[in-house]
């Protein structure tokens, strides 16, 4: 995707190479395209700098993806950026050393908080992503020299931030933000770094909290309306039906969901809607059951006739102990040697299964 031109612009002197790696920035960042070390990590704002309504800034990049290389003029390397940018989006990971990064999914998570329901291109125009420094440091998460920090931030971002002085500034982790104030530049709320190590719940607070302060001060936006009308507690079946018929495609074999909906509790009805947007859950009905999936992996799901939530004795095999379903008071039902399952307990069923498994995955329901 093609970011506004007038972002490119600002951008494009980075990929002569930039003059700093010969000034300040010299024997501290490296300039070496086949590697993948270059300026980068930014995106976004594929409409027009007036439909960008989200800045994300972040102290810098991590280590280079493992395919990274650019080639050919700095037009082309700045395209390539983006490229990669976009694409680790769309698949919600970028590989490096062979693992998928957590950074672009929990990413998605925070564009869903600000944007929900939105599709990642209406997302994506209404947001620009960028860094307060555009090279990665000797390692990733390490430290940079302070001429770099304020030599990098007075030739970019600086005028990012003068062309995009409309917007709400979101700074993720205490690097960036430190960066921004030794800049004198003004930005709205901090919140967790989307790899920071602190518990999901910790950083998906943090998120929501500044999205809720962005919807506060976009009282007319879309998003002011349906942050609160997609909480679980406060959906009504008639909300639920049109909107959920718009985003459900389950896997081949499985049923439509639409009608379905409208026989299930206004929460689970909601949650089984939720999954249909995620990146890493989805579900399927079968003849007797809703089923949930992780990444292709059945989880387990609800029985609407007895009625329960359960979880797999096989993921839970996999995936947790048994002390674990204790925890979270699930019960071990044995019919015979081949059907036994953990069963949710009967009080706040729902909850206790969205705990359970975001314990088991490390990845969390909400988006």
């Amino acid at each position: 995707m093609i970011a506004a031109q007038q972002l490119m612009n600002l951008l494009l002197p980075a990929y002569d190479p930039c003059k700093h790696f010969a000034g300040a920035c010299a024997n501290a960042c490296t300039w070496n395209p086949d590697r993948g070390l270059v300026p980068c990590a930014f995106g976004g704002a594929t409409g027009s700098i007036q439909d960008v309504k989200l800045v994300i800034i972040t102290a810098e990049p991590g280590d280079p993806p493992d395919d990274a290389n650019y080639h050919g003029t700095p037009m082309d390397m700045l395209l390539n950026s983006l490229r990669v940018f976009s694409e680790a989006m769309e698949r919600g990971s970028l590989n490096r050393t062979g693992k998928p990064s957590p950074f672009h999914r929990n990413m998605l998570h925070i564009l869903e908080y600000f944007f929900p329901g939105e599709d990642l291109k209406a997302k994506l125009q209404q947001t620009w992503t960028t860094n307060a420094v555009l090279c990665t440091a000797k390692y990733s998460g390490g430290v940079h020299l302070d001429r770099v920090e304020s030599t990098c931030a007075n030739t970019y971002l600086v005028p990012q931030l003068a062309l995009l002085k409309h917007t709400f500034v979101l700074v993720l982790g205490n690097k960036a933000r430190d960066r921004l104030v030794s800049a004198g530049l003004h930005y709205d709320m901090v919140a967790r770094h989307p790899s920071s190590r602190v518990s999901y719940t910790d950083k998906h607070n943090s998120w929501l909290s500044a999205a809720e302060l962005f919807h506060r001060r976009n009282p007319t936006s879309q998003i002011s309306k349906s942050t609160s009308a997609d909480s679980p507690e406060r959906l009504s079946k008639n909300k639920i039906t049109k909107r959920s018929q718009r985003h459900l495609t389950l896997p081949e074999g499985g049923k439509d969901l639409s009608d379905p909906l409208l026989n299930l509790s206004a929460p689970i009805a909601a949650f089984f809607a939720h999954l249909e947007r995620h990146p890493d859950y989805s579900c399927k009905i079968g003849r007797m059951q809703w089923m949930v999936y992780f990444r292709g992996e059945k989880v387990g799901g609800f029985n609407p006739r007895a009625p329960h939530f359960y979880l797999s004795k096989v993921f839970v095999h996999n995936h947790g102990t048994t002390s674990l379903m204790e925890q979270y008071a699930f019960r071990h039902a044995i019919h015979n040697e081949k059907h036994h399952y953990w069963q949710a307990p009967t009080q706040n069923a729902l909850e206790a299964f969205k705990t359970a498994v975001t314990h088991m995955t490390g990845i969390p329901f909400l988006m």
